[in-house]
């Protein structure tokens, strides 16, 4: 009988279009699991562009196998999974969203730290919803249990840089490279989702922002055009206004410039506090 989709297998439509052909191997491989590329596109990842483009491979990991093409549309990695970073996802056996973001560790050019950092704070995130926040979809401390279980491999060093310097609390791409270009260079790692007074249960919020100095940081991607959320914005920044706070307001030319503005203005406030002390 022909393979025609993934319900002709009696599987779930996965969130990511992929070919019967696909599911044919994977389930033939009954020993091995999907990782890698696989693995990343189907939980969803944030990749770097260069990593998006689908390749039309299918990867997965069984022990003892060298990384090669071992059959038409196939890649296998010789890398040993253990029952513990293993999890059936749309029907097929599929390395954990933990083991995935290690295994992406050995597909980033060494030292590629801060993509991996976006890859992991996206996956710690509390992500907003109108009706609150949502659990994350794992933890820190899960993501290093799994690279210790993974032992030693390539990209293990880019790994255990990375786990460092993820943090819960970034919402989106651009505030993650927005606080890591702060980092290096060289300022204080800033307060992430800063809220003016913690003690209310209504307050107005910043991405990020800076106590001691009373400053607060907004990333703006694009103008807002629900009239709804534009009230929303005036009220929160009319209420750091009042309280006397700095704002700083970055947008996607600075995301495009590496921050260089924001750091520079981070930098004057600064100064222009500690220079008050």
């Amino acid at each position: 009988m022909p393979l025609t989709g993934w319900e002709t297998l009696g599987y779930p439509t996965p969130p990511v279009s992929r070919p019967p052909e696909e599911v044919a191997v994977v389930v033939k491989r009954a020993r091995a699991v999907a990782s890698h590329q696989t693995a990343l596109r189907l939980h969803g990842f944030i990749l770097p562009s260069w990593l998006q483009d689908d390749d039309g491979l299918i990867h997965v990991s069984r022990p003892h196998v060298r990384g090669v093409a071992s059959r038409r549309g196939v890649v296998t990695h010789g890398r040993t999974v253990p029952a513990e970073d293993v999890e059936v996802m749309h029907g097929i056996p599929v390395t954990s969203i933990e083991r995935t973001w290690a295994d992406l560790a050995a597909l980033l050019p060494m030292g590629m730290v801060d993509e991996l950092v976006v890859a992991g704070d996206g996956i710690v995130k509390r992500p907003w919803t109108p009706q609150g926040r949502l659990e994350p979809l794992t933890t820190v401390e899960r993501l290093r249990a799994a690279v210790n279980r993974a032992g030693r491999y390539k990209g293990v060093r880019t790994a255990r840089a990375a786990l460092d310097l993820i943090r819960v609390g970034s919402d989106a791409v651009t505030e993650t490279k927005m606080r890591l270009a702060l980092i290096h260079a060289g300022l204080p790692e800033p307060e992430l989702q800063l809220i003016l007074d913690p003690s209310r249960p209504v307050s107005p919020d910043g991405d990020m922002g800076y106590r001691q100095w009373r400053l607060v940081l907004h990333y703006d991607g694009a103008p807002h055009d629900d009239e709804a959320q534009k009230l929303v914005d005036a009220w929160r920044n009319k209420g750091w206004d009042d309280a006397g706070w700095t704002q700083i307001w970055a947008t996607v030319e600075d995301y495009r410039n590496d921050f260089r503005r924001v750091i520079h203005e981070v930098r004057c406030r600064r100064d222009e506090v500690e220079g008050q002390g």
